[in-house]
């Protein structure tokens, strides 16, 4: 090897030793000098270090300085993960910001702030606003002592029921809750106050996992709902899901929507339930 190929080689590493170091978390010049030499063993000046982040950029690389820090915006190839890759990853963030602990989440930011560069699909930052929402803490604590509440919504109507849980799935909050009949899912947003009750609940709400089948174009083009994840996807690019408390009314009336696309797998109490529920519809049409 010649003594110029052999130089090329070693800045050509250098480039690549940056480019590892911003992968890792965002950076402010001293900071990447400061890295560079702990982990190789080698000081770098402003100078020369502005040279292999210039040499990333020719690339395509979109590192840009922001609030001082250098970071990656854009990389031009991307890790393309799957729905259930995705999906767990969600999963993972939807504990953490559940468990409202916050080295938790600070962990599994940074953890999502690493993937994100290098994903073709980013994912949504963990969220910390519900921390500060008072109605939110008072369903959580109810849930917590099995204690029934009061829901007063800002239109004045007001709903007595069993608090179930606080879902959080791609940033959108919902109270899942027990009527007495049926679960219902209430936005923060409309709530005017939560007021915990000194009756205890019943315990008798268990929620139910339904799985479905979605197929065809509708598979690719599917949009996952609040308390749904998908199970499986078949070898056929059709997608197993699995939905947890909707009302069971709403969802049989959506799963017909969706016509030979859609196939209910289980419980068998709702498949008997939707044959059911179809034949009755269709005798309007005799």
């Amino acid at each position: 090897m010649t003594k110029s190929l052999s130089k090329v080689n070693a800045a050509s590493l250098k480039v690549l030793y940056t480019l590892q170091l911003l992968f890792e978390r965002d950076l402010e010049m001293n900071e990447l000098i400061k890295y560079y030499e702990l982990y190789h063993n080698e000081y770098n000046s402003n100078f020369v270090m502005s040279k292999y982040i210039n040499t990333c950029r020719y690339c395509g690389i979109d590192i840009k300085k922001i609030n001082n820090k250098y970071q990656i915006v854009n990389f031009p190839i991307g890790i393309g993960f799957c729905n259930n890759e995705l999906s767990l990853f969600n999963e993972l963030k939807n504990c953490c910001e559940k468990m409202k602990i916050q080295h938790l989440s600070d962990n599994m930011q940074e953890i999502l702030n690493k993937i994100n560069r290098r994903a073709e699909r980013p994912i949504s930052p963990v969220s910390t606003s519900v921390i500060k929402d008072s109605n939110i803490k008072a369903f959580e604590k109810a849930c917590l002592l099995s204690q029934k509440v009061k829901i007063i919504l800002k239109n004045n109507e007001s709903i007595q029921c069993e608090p179930i849980e606080v879902s959080i799935k791609d940033d959108e909050i919902n109270l899942i809750v027990f009527d007495g009949t049926n679960s219902k899912s209430i936005t923060p947003e409309n709530i005017e106050q939560v007021k915990i009750l000194p009756q205890k609940t019943n315990n008798k709400f268990l929620p139910t996992t339904v799985l479905f089948e979605v197929k065809g174009k509708l598979a690719k083009n599917y949009q996952l709902r609040a308390h749904e994840e998908v199970m499986r996807i078949l070898s056929n690019g059709d997608l197993l899901i699995k939905n947890r408390f909707e009302d069971k009314t709403q969802l049989f009336h959506r799963l017909m929507r969706y016509g030979d696309n859609c196939k209910l797998v289980s419980p068998k109490l709702y498949v008997a339930e939707m044959k059911e529920f179809i034949e009755e519809t269709l005798k309007n049409y005799a």
